[in-house]
């Protein structure tokens, strides 16, 4: 069974990375959804948005606490992921195998992929805080671990495993509400700090 999915990775690996080195425009879109730069900066934005889009005071106190638990649910991600590498040293394709090589070679393992651990971290937290606002963090997610694939430097299976982790974080943290219930406070207090020196709404 683990050889059968093995063989279908590599299979679909294959198949994503070899679409690569065909056109140039595609290629460029990849490179830039693969680098450590415009995903991460883009969901940053949308948190940004998130906390800052409240109607009303009930509304703001809302937002603040959604994105505190995204951050949580990132470090937390972070976490699980740390201790998978510790488990599973899988090398990247390129080490392995001749691939279409479109980024540089990052030296740590393969399994599981960090942008798609942190990156549906930001889409599964924000979804279970506001169902709707939530689906705008779910693009940028998808289009950075599907350009990993495609630039060579991840394997389907290390992206799946990465929004595994994530989903898993994203409910520990929503369901366990002791976890966030401090840091939110904490922010809340500076917040409210904030409003009341700059004479903002209350």
């Amino acid at each position: 069974m683990l050889d059968w999915l093995i063989n279908l990775d590599y299979t679909l690996f294959t198949w994503i990375n070899g679409l690569a080195g065909r056109n140039m425009l595609a290629d460029s879109a990849m490179k830039a959804f693969c680098n450590d730069h415009l995903i991460p900066f883009t969901l940053g934005f949308l948190a940004l948005v998130m906390m800052l889009k409240g109607r009303d005071r009930l509304d703001d106190r809302r937002n603040f606490a959604a994105v505190v638990r995204i951050f949580l649910t990132i470090a937390l991600s972070m976490a699980l992921m740390q201790l998978v590498i510790t488990l599973v040293h899988r090398p990247r394709p390129f080490v392995d195998y001749p691939v279409n090589l479109l980024f540089y070679k990052p030296v740590d393992w393969s399994f599981p992929s960090n942008p798609a651990t942190a990156t549906f971290s930001f889409f599964f937290s924000a979804l279970l805080s506001d169902r709707r606002f939530g689906w705008w963090f779910l693009p940028p997610a998808l289009l950075m671990s599907f350009a990993r694939i495609w630039c060579g430097v991840h394997y389907p299976g290390d992206v799946l495993a990465g929004i595994l982790l994530a989903f898993a974080a994203a409910c520990l943290v929503h369901r366990l509400d002791f976890l966030s219930r401090p840091f939110v406070s904490i922010v809340r207090n500076l917040e409210s700090r904030l409003r009341s020196a700059l004479s903002l709404r209350e």
